[in-house]
């Protein structure tokens, strides 16, 4: 069906009937296009929300999404994000951002895409700051420092201008929508690699099957069975991955497999921006807690796994100690930082 105007979405939803994912990516041009009042808006992220979101439907929301972003033109070959949803509420350090120095030092790309804290005391762009990065750059700078550094951070209300059409709704509603869930998936990069954290084990499957419809090339999902949106060393984690053979996996993997301690979830806890980037210089200069850098650890193997560096995770893990331990690790921060500091002041 083509939808004529938006009150028709609004219909079908309301009828509780799904939307194919041609209607689907119809129905969020609307949106992004700013042809949507606010009461709409809010009704269609309630409605979709009551009705319950099918994988073609976020998939047919993610590709206009994709379309109306402000693109950064790199070449991507190999490359890696690592992000998570949000919204676990497990008061932990920033462990992807870490890894994400982990995952670079290794020689494995990364172009991360992230935000301010909504939900935690430290979101990926407040920890940057705090570790001396500049991580408002728009789309050229970006481009300059990722080619410099194989390393990047696109602050996300920089790259999805169609978002000011959505915040006023998602702030009157003050709950969980759909949009959660896309945030991982719209990297402005276009990367075709990604390790992405969910808050629940259905949000792991959907975030995997929206980007294997999205013809990723490698895919990581997870969630920890303590609630946490990444692999945990508290806990076991559900794993959806797709690696070499592109062959659609599901697994159970717990840290004792790697080698790795089993910990209770206190010692991982983390603090305000301030805490954590101090938690982050101390893992990667090798002065991290047992607890802490075995998380950062394990969750930089299933990164440069998922980047394509090695099919096998123990070798990925091998990778990652050997990043900390040789200091490329904390030498891809400093050298993130003046890079983006420097661009910041051009």
């Amino acid at each position: 069906m083509v939808f004529s105007d938006f009150k028709q979405v609004l219909e079908r939803i309301a009828e509780g009937r799904k939307l194919e994912r041609d209607e689907a990516r119809q129905a969020m041009e609307f949106v992004v296009k700013g042809d949507v009042n606010e009461a709409q808006t809010a009704a269609f992220l309630f409605g979709m929300r009551q009705k319950g979101e099918t994988a073609d439907e976020l998939t047919g929301f993610a590709e206009a999404m994709r379309a109306a972003m402000i693109p950064v033109d790199v070449d991507v070959t190999g490359s890696v994000d690592l992000c998570g949803t949000g919204g676990d509420h497990s008061g932990s350090f920033n462990i992807s951002t870490a890894a994400m120095f982990v995952v670079a030092g290794a020689g494995v790309p990364v172009l991360k895409h992230g935000n301010r804290s909504i939900s935690s005391k430290s979101g990926s762009y407040d920890v940057l700051e705090a570790l001396g990065v500049a991580p408002a750059l728009e789309a050229p700078k970006v481009k300059t420092c990722f080619e410099q550094t194989g390393l990047a951070f696109m602050f996300a209300p920089l790259f999805h201008p169609a978002m000011k059409y959505v915040m006023p709704a998602r702030r009157a509603l003050g709950m969980r929508t759909f949009f959660n869930i896309l945030g991982p998936l719209l990297n402005p990069a276009g990367v075709k690699r990604q390790l992405v954290g969910t808050f629940d084990d259905e949000t792991a499957k959907l975030c995997f099957d929206i980007l294997y419809q999205l013809e990723a090339e490698r895919i990581v999902t997870v969630h920890s069975e303590d609630g946490m949106d990444e692999f945990s060393t508290a806990a076991d984690a559900g794993v959806h991955f797709l690696g070499q053979d592109a062959i659609p996996t599901y697994t159970k993997f717990s840290p004792e497999h790697f080698g790795l301690q089993r910990v209770d979830h206190e010692a991982l806890r983390g603090g305000d921006k301030e805490v954590n980037a101090e938690i982050i210089r101390a893992v990667l200069g090798g002065r991290g807690t047992p607890a802490q850098t075995e998380i950062v650890l394990y969750n930089a193997a299933m990164g440069i796994y998922a980047g394509g560096k090695s099919d096998d995770f123990s070798e990925a893990l091998a990778f990652a100690r050997e990043s900390i331990g040789s200091g490329k690790a904390a030498e891809k921060l400093r050298h993130f930082a003046e890079a983006t500091q420097e661009l910041a002041r051009d």
